[in-house]
């Protein structure tokens, strides 16, 4: 069992302004699209699909993740859920997802 954060979003991770509902909605939309190779064990995949803009949504379980599909490759893994930690004042976000890989 491992555990890292997905997404740090907002001013308090250094971005401009703060977060707004819509912001939320597209951050689930990109977690969930990188998550899609992680499911599928392609830790190329999800390299790629992370670091294409610069890794913005500073996921800082990059490497961790990016490690445990490569030592994994070739077992199942399935995402159980994914859900963001909002601060209520818009200054940032973290999202986060559980995963099993038997």
């Amino acid at each position: 069992m491992a555990s890292v954060d997905l997404s740090h979003v907002g001013p308090q991770f250094g971005d401009e302004r703060p977060v707004s509902q819509g912001d939320l909605n597209d951050l689930r939309d990109e977690d969930l699209g990188a998550l899609r190779p992680v499911e599928a064990m392609d830790k190329e995949g999800f390299w790629q699909e992370v670091t294409r803009d610069g890794n913005r949504r500073n996921i800082c379980g990059l490497s961790a993740i990016y490690v445990t599909l490569r030592l994994l490759a070739g077992h199942p893994c399935e995402i159980l859920g994914y859900d963001q930690a909002p601060d209520p004042s818009g200054q940032g976000v973290v999202s986060f997802c559980s995963a099993v890989i038997r």
